[in-house]
């Protein structure tokens, strides 16, 4: 499979299977604390699954970026889907985006993670039918009604519930940590 140079998202929500990934980090980034990721798949309208969670600064990974967080939230989502999957792809994260579909550079992400894109994309039969769309991140109840953000690129209700996902994922781990002390 030859990886395109270019990066050239779909704009639009015509498939039927869609994906939507989005991550963040717990404080500053890069955050001492971690991180986190939410993933949403919608077939036909329908919501099928919903899955988050929380990616810990560790000795391996002492500071935990907002890039890292995008990254796991895509390979977590991809990780669902069936082998013969064919569908669109959503995150408000260009470098990530670009990084899975484009051939941009992966730096400063860690090994594991390049690794398991590449189990994945060999896993998933279809990859090279598989579509990707930018998404502006955070949008307000008005962008939403009226479909894009304020740099011209789609939003979506599944995408906003995602950030909103990392968000109470987040302010729960944070929560956990501080009663534990």
């Amino acid at each position: 499979m030859k990886i395109s140079e270019s990066f050239n998202p779909c704009k639009g929500f015509y498939d039927p299977n869609q994906l939507f990934v989005d991550g963040g980090v717990m404080g500053r980034n890069p955050s001492p604390i971690g991180g986190t990721w939410a993933v949403r798949i919608v077939e036909k309208g329908r919501i099928i699954t919903e899955w988050s969670g929380v990616l810990l600064a560790n000795d391996e990974t002492p500071l935990v970026t907002n890039n890292m967080t995008e990254m796991l939230a895509l390979i977590k989502g991809i990780t669902l889907l069936p082998f013969e999957w064919r569908g669109t792809i959503f995150s408000d994260s260009k470098i990530t985006l670009g990084r899975v579909f484009a051939g941009w550079s992966r730096t400063n992400l860690p090994e594991w993670m390049w690794s398991e894109i590449i189990n994945q994309k060999a896993r998933l039969v279809h990859w090279n039918q598989i579509h990707y769309g930018l998404l502006d991140g955070h949008p307000t109840q008005i962008q939403l009604e009226g479909g894009l953000g304020k740099r011209g690129h789609p939003v979506s209700i599944h995408n906003k519930w995602c950030d909103e996902e990392c968000g109470r994922v987040g302010k729960h781990h944070l929560k956990l940590s501080k009663d534990k002390t």
